[in-house]
C-alpha cells in the first residue's frame, strides 16, 4: 500500500516537473526572440553612438533622450524600459509619433526603401491630412492661368549658399541674374572667431553686385539656434554682421535672413509648440543685436498662419520682421495658390512683405505607405508615457496591449511635384503666372528661387 502511494506520488511529481520544464523551455525559447527597448536620458548625444542605437530626441528641457534596443535587460534605473517579443533583426525603422499621430487610425510613412530598411522622411496622419486638403473639381478651370504679364515688376530673389561662389566665381551669380531677372540674393558668410572673415573681399563683391542692381542679404540658418546653450553663438554671428555693416564703408549688406528651421531637430514634431516658442525668442534676440538690419524669416508653407502653431509663431515674431519668405515647394499651380493665399492674407493684415519660394534642386521620388489600425501589423506604436514610439517591422506580427497598424496600400510620390529641377521653361512660366495672379495683394513681394547655385 505504501509502495502504491509512493509510486502515485512520484507519478504526480514527474507530471508537474514535466509541465514546469515544458513552460520553462517555452519561455527560454520565446526569450530568444525577445529584446528590450530602452528610453534613457543623456547629458548630450554620445559620440560614438552606443550599440543598439535607434534614434534620439530632444525633450522640452533640451535633454537628449536616447532610444536603443538590446538583447539584455538594462540596469540603468533612469531608463524607461519595455520588453518586446521581437529581435533587433525584425526592425525596418524606428521613430517618434506626434500627439496627433498617436491618436490616428491611419498613418502614412513617406520615405524610401533601402535594402532591408525603410528610411522615413515624414509621418502623415492620413485622416487629418485628407480633411484639410481641398479636393479640386476637375471641371473647373485652373485658378492660375497664363501666360500673362503682371502690371507690377516684382523683384526676384535666389539663394547662393556657398561663400566660394561670390568669392571665386561671382559671374555665376550675374549670369543667373540675367537668366531669371534677379534683384536680390541671399548669401552665406564665412566667420572666424565669430567675426565676418574676408571682409575686404565681401565689400568688393557688394560693390560689384550693387553696380549690377542686386541687393545682397546675408543668410543665417541653424536649427540649433533655438537651443538655450547654442543661441549665444548664433547671436554672436548676427552681431558680427551688424558690426560689419556699422563700419564707415558705403558697401553694406542690404539685410539679414533667418532660416532657422527648428523642425529639423529630432523630436520637434512631438511638441512643436515649445520649439516654435524658442524660435520666436531667437528671432527677438537677433532683432535686439541687429537694430540697423532689415530682417526676413523663412517659414515652411505647412506652418499655416490660420492654425494654432503657425499663428502663434507669426504673432510672436511679427514686430521684429520686415518680411517673410514662405517655402512653397510645389509645382502644381492651384496647390501653390491655396498655400500662398493664407500667408498673403496675414501679410496684408500686418503690412509685411511676403516672398514665395520655389524649389529647383533634384528631389527623389518617394513611396507613401499607408497603414490602418488592426489587431496585428507591420507598424507598432509603443507607449513610453511622455512619447509614443513607432516601430516598423519587416513582417506583420501581433502586439498585445499596444496599437498595431497593418499595411493598407502604397503610392508613389514624385519629386517632380515638389521641384522644377531641369525644367527652366516651366519655372519661368510659373513665375509669370504667380506674379500676375498675386498682383492684387499688397503684401506679395515676389518669388525666391532655391537651387540655382547647383
Amino acid at each position: 500500500m505504501h509502495h502504491e502511494r509512493y509510486r502515485h506520488g512520484l507519478s504526480i511529481f514527474a507530471t508537474h516537473l514535466s509541465q514546469r520544464l515544458y513552460w520553462l523551455l517555452l519561455i527560454v525559447s520565446s526569450m530568444a526572440d525577445a529584446s528590450w527597448l530602452e528610453f534613457c536620458p543623456y547629458p548630450s548625444l554620445p559620440d560614438p553612438l552606443p550599440a543598439g542605437y535607434l534614434s534620439h530626441i530632444l525633450d522640452s528641457t533640451q535633454t537628449v533622450r536616447l532610444l536603443r534596443i538590446s538583447a539584455e535587460p538594462p540596469n540603468d534605473p533612469s531608463c524607461q524600459v519595455r520588453q518586446l517579443p521581437i529581435s533587433t533583426d525584425d526592425l525596418a525603422w524606428v521613430g517618434f509619433a506626434s500627439p496627433s499621430d498617436s491618436q490616428a487610425r491611419r498613418l502614412g510613412l513617406l520615405g524610401q526603401q533601402n535594402q532591408q530598411t525603410f528610411k522615413v522622411t515624414e509621418i502623415v496622419d492620413i485622416d487629418a491630412s485628407a480633411a484639410t486638403v481641398q479636393v479640386r473639381d476637375e471641371s473647373l478651370p485652373p485658378k492660375l492661368t497664363g501666360p500673362k504679364t503682371s502690371p507690377i515688376h516684382y523683384p526676384r530673389a535666389a539663394w547662393f549658399w556657398s561663400p566660394t561662389i561670390w568669392q571665386q566665381t561671382p559671374q555665376r551669380i550675374f549670369d543667373a541674374q540675367t537668366k531669371y531677372g534677379l534683384q536680390r540674393i541671399y548669401i552665406s558668410l564665412p566667420f572666424s572667431e565669430q567675426r565676418v572673415s574676408h571682409a575686404n573681399q565681401l565689400r568688393e563683391f557688394l560693390q560689384l553686385a550693387h553696380q549690377h542692381g542686386l541687393q545682397v542679404w546675408a543668410v543665417l540658418g541653424d536649427p540649433h539656434a533655438v537651443l538655450d546653450d547654442q543661441r549665444p553663438y548664433f547671436l554672436n554671428l548676427a552681431k558680427s554682421i551688424e558690426a560689419f555693416n556699422s563700419e564707415p564703408d558705403p558697401n553694406k549688406l542690404d539685410g539679414l535672413q533667418l532660416d532657422i528651421e527648428p523642425y529639423l531637430l529630432p523630436g520637434y514634431h512631438v511638441n512643436p509648440g515649445i520649439w516654435l516658442k524658442k524660435q520666436a525668442e531667437t528671432v527677438a534676440a537677433v532683432r535686439q543685436v541687429t537694430p540697423s538690419l532689415a530682417l526676413d524669416m523663412v517659414i515652411p508653407f505647412w506652418l499655416n498662419p490660420e492654425q494654432k502653431e503657425g499663428s502663434e509663431l507669426l504673432t510672436a515674431v511679427e514686430a521684429h520682421l520686415n518680411s517673410l519668405t514662405v517655402m512653397n515647394y510645389r509645382t502644381d499651380l492651384d496647390q501653390i495658390n491655396d498655400f500662398t493665399e493664407k500667408f498673403l492674407t496675414w501679410g496684408d493684415t500686418h503690412k509685411k512683405s511676403v516672398f514665395i519660394a520655389l524649389e529647383s534642386l533634384p528631389i527623389a521620388d518617394q513611396e507613401l505607405r499607408v497603414y490602418a489600425q488592426a489587431a496585428q501589423g507591420e507598424l507598432w506604436q509603443i507607449d513610453f508615457g511622455s512619447v509614443k514610439v513607432l516601430m516598423l517591422l519587416k513582417q506583420p506580427q501581433a502586439l498585445s496591449g499596444e496599437k498595431a497598424y497593418r499595411l493598407s496600400h502604397t503610392r508613389n510620390v514624385e519629386g517632380s511635384n515638389t521641384s522644377f529641377f531641369q525644367k527652366p521653361e516651366a519655372l519661368h512660366d510659373l513665375i509669370s503666372k504667380i506674379e500676375y495672379h498675386f498682383s492684387d495683394s499688397p503684401s506679395f513681394a515676389g518669388v525666391a528661387l532655391h537651387g540655382l547655385d547647383n
